[in-house]
């Protein structure tokens, strides 16, 4: 039996994998599975927390990858099916679901364990998401189980530890830089601080809106364009009222461990 816990670079991840590390628990791998649009800081990140992995407890990570990149997804048009022939176009929030977190995330790591053998999956969530838990499969919820933790437990860990990620300082979140699933607030943060990812969103959106037959032609809900959001943006910028925009640095020295 081999043990696998994936690692997305979030906070409650980190936390589970080292605290599975520091109490001992069975562990032969740490997946980060990338998707090839990772901001640069969770990459640095990534890198920081497997040397710190690596020099105290002799732990490497594992990192899969999609066989394509995001962009090339986006101009994809069906090859089979009632829609052959349509292009997917930008990820939308009403869509409901996010087909690029399976072809990026689930699929490669998917292929990737078929040459583990007989195998259990340790998954970062939180008492706070104990419904999301699937107990028909081989998968284990340490933080739900054994260390009782809450998505603020693993914050204050973390914070604890001096082994913060900095997309925390912008973001409640981590997660792909064009994450359809953003809320305003982290669009904001997006435009305000990382503008050569939103510069790059504007060009997609305006290569996209030239081509026919599309799913979706923009990011946002109620169909707003990035136009639309910078309007929104430049009005939030100038109120200064409507999000917590705290630039308070946070800690990822690992020099308290």
């Amino acid at each position: 039996m081999k043990y696998i816990a994936t690692l997305s670079g979030g906070k409650d991840s980190t936390a589970m994998c080292d605290l599975l590390l520091k109490n001992g628990y069975p562990l032969d791998y740490i997946v980060f599975n990338d998707t090839l649009d990772e901001f640069d800081e969770m990459y640095v990140y990534i890198d920081k927390v497997e040397a710190y992995f690596k020099s105290r407890y002799g732990k490497e990570i594992t990192r899969t990858r999609p066989i394509k990149e995001l962009t090339e997804h986006y101009f994809h048009r069906k090859t089979k099916g009632e829609h052959i022939g349509k292009m997917i176009g930008l990820p939308n929030a009403t869509d409901g679901f996010c087909e690029w977190r399976g072809i990026s995330k689930i699929t490669p790591f998917e292929k990737w364990t078929k040459n583990i053998g007989e195998h259990k999956i340790y998954l970062g969530i939180t008492t706070d998401e104990a419904h999301r838990c699937d107990r028909t499969k081989n998968f284990l919820y340490p933080l739900i189980d054994d260390f009782r933790m809450s998505e603020n437990d693993c914050k204050q860990y973390l914070i604890e530890q001096n082994m913060e990620n900095q997309l925390y300082r912008h973001f409640n979140r981590t997660g792909c830089k064009k994450c359809q699933y953003k809320s305003d607030r982290d669009w904001f943060m997006t435009w305000k601080h990382y503008p050569s990812v939103w510069e790059e969103l504007k060009i997609l959106e305006e290569e996209i809106s030239k081509c026919k037959n599309v799913f979706s032609k923009n990011c946002f809900t109620n169909f707003r364009t990035c136009e639309d959001m910078e309007k929104l943006f430049r009005k939030i910028e100038k109120q200064g009222t409507l999000f917590d925009l705290s630039d308070e640095p946070l800690k990822d020295c690992f020099c308290k461990i």
